[in-house]
């Protein structure tokens, strides 16, 4: 039987306990749990790095023995004793997960991940074959920010949303050393191969305080591999899969972007996205597409009527109001009716392009299949989504 992942969006902050804690319990418990830290992703100070991550865990009640370092880092690293693998083929690098239950991928730059664990031709090294059957096995494989972009096969290795409006999608990392030294504002999406534990579609991170539901969905609809669904995860949260469903952990949000009947119409433009939000107390099923709410909001009047919410894209008070009292608690009038005939809200961004304008108008749908409810931020299944970015002269 499969093991669990825990997939954090980063930021681990208010929540890290609770994820630990869930990381180890899942590993085998305070007695039989025995987790490894991989910080390829982490770049300088590994041991410093390790022994903060050590102290976490046996604070939560692990003995110092029970937390061990793999000691495979970004190619210019070297550890106190002067050491680095480099390479997951490294002769009896593999032995280090001997006995292991859990495995934690720690925040960085995934692109060193991506070099250390898989070959020039894509296929796994030693050790992340032996990573493989320990998750096979029933095993924990957890990460954070960088941990968890490698966790789907196609991986998001860079990127954000002004750069979908200005540069095409690059494939591989080919050129990554160049485009670092640019310092382009306007990052291109770069897609590459991840270590692909995750069965079920694109993954992204920091999605509550990046701009990245444009290259989230970019990313779905470019792949080659037929990932038309993307699993963005918000700083201080974690999505807990486990044999086709997750559950979230934290003080934010899990986003699902549902790009399997949507169109791209330009850089920047899609139609016939549908989204879902999910946060503790709801559950997602990922082969069904189904979510299952905690609750849905209640029958009564709603109060908020602008057309427009700047800066109404995610996971602000003003986003979550709208939703839920314009769309949740729609009543007869209370929002506009957008061309399919359907009541919508709108939020618009403006966004600086190497010294040109770009607004994007994200239009939000009530389908008929749509609930949710309003917790601390807005939960909702089954919202349309639809896209508009263009060059403006203000």
């Amino acid at each position: 039987m499969s093991g669990t992942l825990l997939i954090v969006g980063g930021g681990l902050t208010a929540s890290q306990d609770e994820v630990f804690s869930a990381l180890i319990e899942k590993a085998g418990g305070a007695e039989n749990a025995r987790i490894a830290f991989i910080l390829t992703a982490s770049g300088e100070n590994p041991d410093e790095l390790f022994r903060s991550y050590r102290s976490d865990l046996v604070r939560l009640g692990l003995r110092e023995e029970q937390v061990l370092l793999v000691p495979i880092y970004a190619p210019h690293v070297l550890d106190e004793r002067g050491y680095n693998a480099v390479t997951g083929d490294a002769e009896g690098l593999p032995d280090c997960l001997e006995g292991v239950t859990g495995v934690w991928f720690t925040g960085g730059d995934q692109y060193f991940t991506h070099q250390c664990l898989l070959r020039r031709d894509g296929s796994d090294t030693a050790l992340l074959a032996r990573l493989r059957e320990l998750y096979e096995s029933g095993g924990v494989i957890g990460g954070s920010s960088a941990g968890a972009a490698i966790m789907s096969r196609v991986m998001i290795g860079s990127g954000n949303d002004r750069g979908i409006l200005t540069h095409p999608v690059v494939w591989g990392y080919a050129d990554y050393d160049a485009q670092c030294e640019a310092d382009d504002p306007c990052e291109p999406l770069i897609l590459a191969r991840g270590l692909g534990f995750f069965p079920e579609g694109v993954v992204d991170q920091h999605f509550n305080k990046r701009p990245r539901m444009l290259r989230l969905i970019e990313a779905c609809l470019s792949n080659t591999e037929g990932f038309r669904v993307g699993y963005a995860v918000s700083e201080d949260t974690a999505l807990v899969y486990h044999a086709g469903r997750f559950t979230v952990l934290g003080s934010a949000g899990v986003y699902v972007a549902d790009c399997r009947g949507a169109v791209r119409l330009g850089a920047g433009n899609y139609r016939g996205v549908v989204m879902h939000a999910l946060h503790r107390g709801d559950g997602f099923d990922c082969r069904s597409l189904r979510a299952s709410m905690a609750r849905e909001s209640p029958e009564r009047d709603c109060d908020f009527f602008p057309d427009y919410v700047s800066g109404g894209m995610l996971h602000s008070p003003l986003f979550d109001d709208m939703i839920e009292k314009r769309l949740l608690r729609a009543k007869d009038g209370a929002a506009p009716i957008n061309g399919e005939g359907l009541p919508c809200v709108r939020g618009a961004e403006i966004s600086d392009l190497h010294g040109e304008t770009a607004i994007t108008v994200a239009e939000y749908v009530l389908r008929p299949e749509t609930r949710g409810y309003r917790g601390a931020h807005a939960s909702f299944t089954e919202l349309g989504l639809n896209i508009l970015s263009k060059k403006i002269e203000l």
